[in-house]
């Protein structure tokens, strides 16, 4: 029987066991390291919440060439990844998922959802009005940009921090993946989908402000 082969782009610290966990960048690379990881946060150059543990990752810049066969991967998993990179980089991106994945093999996205983002705006806006736009553009930029660089410390920790490029609606998201060659696009809602391991790979903090969909080569 052949293994099914899984593969998590851009996993950060939530990629799981029987999958192939890539990401690359500082906090990935510190992931091989954790004493380095908890003196570089007790030295406040990067928040304590910052200091967990990491899964087994493979170091790889996905904007690049993935080291994988054509047609050899069953299943695609990326989550609060794209929104990070230029649209064309993610463009660039997801015509290398089409070339692994085998026909019929399935990708999973989900991305921070304008839609989604102005609706919780507007339910902020009634329950807490006087944080409703500074929560909004926490969620738009990615982290906490309002706050001060303080001293040399916060300034290094912010260049650990990628912030947002660029968001989607549904109707951008199928565009992007409907030009990259892929067919069967379709939304699904929170942990509901072909994809496996859903249950496990997908954060509650996530469901508010963002939206799934998944596509078949």
């Amino acid at each position: 029987m052949k293994k099914t082969i899984k593969v998590n782009l851009g996993s950060g610290p939530v990629g799981i066991d029987g999958w192939i966990n890539y990401d690359s960048g500082v906090l990935p690379l510190l992931s091989k390291f954790p004493k380095l990881r908890r003196v570089i946060c007790a030295l406040r150059l990067l928040p304590k919440s910052y200091d967990v543990s990491w899964p087994k990752i493979t170091l790889h810049d996905i904007r690049k060439k993935f080291p994988l066969g054509n047609n050899s991967v069953d299943y695609i998993y990326c989550s609060q990844v794209l929104e990070h990179f230029e649209k064309y980089e993610a463009e660039n991106i997801l015509k290398e998922v089409l070339r692994v994945l085998k026909p019929n093999g399935s990708i999973r996205i989900s991305v921070p959802d304008i839609a989604k983002i102005f609706s919780v705006y507007s339910k902020l806006l009634k329950s807490s009005p006087d944080s409703a736009a500074r929560e909004t553009n926490i969620t738009w930029w990615g982290f906490e940009k309002d706050l001060p660089s303080g001293n040399i410390f916060s300034k290094i920790s912010k260049m650990f921090i990628r912030d947002h490029q660029w968001h989607y609606d549904k109707r951008s998201i199928r565009q992007l993946l409907k030009e990259a060659g892929f067919k069967n696009i379709m939304i699904y809602s929170f942990r509901k989908g072909r994809v496996p391991d859903l249950n496990k790979l997908e954060l509650e903090k996530h469901e508010p402000h963002s939206l799934y969909v998944e596509a078949i080569k």
